[in-house]
């Protein structure tokens, strides 16, 4: 499904082509050689450490639209391995987020939704997220973004749909972790992660400590309990935990 995605997103944003120089900086992020590769480079064939480079290195405040979706299939694509183009997962769409919902057609606003459905039930569905370092936290701020671009392309409230319809094992972890693990624990309505803004904060706070929610994930997680002997003694002990945090909400 993924790859059915990303592959129709190199056909819908193919038409895009970048001026040069591209919008980097090559006296010190990348070497105007590495630019010049970059910028004539079949787009599925760029490596993820150049595009990092890309990514992360000193840029004007917004790219200009071509050349942001002439590279942005490729984002997806790495994305979709756990190669995520960046230092920071969060910071992967870093030169997306400038942009508002009017400047993309309704095509492309399809498959950025469609993309970002299909990856984070692949998300849910593995456990721990294959990038050692990440959590299901750092997917949802990555969607998140910190500008109204991403709010409007990738709304958060989809995905905690979806992960409401997702109890699996793996989404069960993933939302033990996001309880116990997601949020600062000396100030509770902050996120741990310092890319995590205060509006997607408030979201998945309200969201966790809603009925709904506490109802729906206590009765997946007691039936997970009685039913799967494979469990570590500290899951166990975690999920037991919060299945009566839940209860007694």
């Amino acid at each position: 499904m993924l790859k059915e995605i990303t592959d129709k997103s190199y056909e819908i944003f193919g038409r895009y082509n970048p001026a040069r120089p591209l919008d980097i900086c090559t006296e010190c992020c990348m070497t105007p050689e590495d630019e010049s590769r970059l910028a004539s480079m079949r787009v599925q064939d760029i490596p993820a450490q150049l595009l990092s480079e890309y990514n992360d290195g000193a840029k004007p405040l917004k790219t200009s639209v071509e050349e942001t979706k002439h590279f942005l299939p490729r984002y997806l694509e790495l994305i979709s391995l756990y190669q995520f183009p960046t230092h920071s997962a969060e910071l992967s769409f870093s030169r997306v987020i400038p942009f508002d919902e009017n400047e993309w057609t309704e095509t492309e606003t399809g498959i950025l939704r469609e993309f970002s459905r299909a990856y984070f039930r692949k998300c849910l569905s593995i456990y721990p997220i294959p990038s050692a370092s990440d959590s299901i936290t750092t997917i949802l701020i990555m969607f998140q973004g910190a500008g109204s671009g991403l709010r409007e392309l990738f709304p958060v409230y989809e995905l905690l749909e979806i992960w409401e319809a997702e109890a699996t094992n793996e989404s069960l972890l993933h939302f033990r972790d996001l309880y116990f693990h997601g949020f600062d624990p000396h100030h509770p309505a902050k996120l741990s992660s310092p890319f995590g803004d205060s509006e997607l904060a408030s979201v998945l706070r309200r969201w966790i400590e809603s009925e709904n929610t506490r109802q729906l994930f206590s009765a997946a997680i007691e039936k997970l309990i009685l039913e799967d002997n494979s469990l570590s003694d500290i899951d166990a002990g975690e999920l037991s935990l919060l299945y009566e945090i839940l209860g007694n909400g």
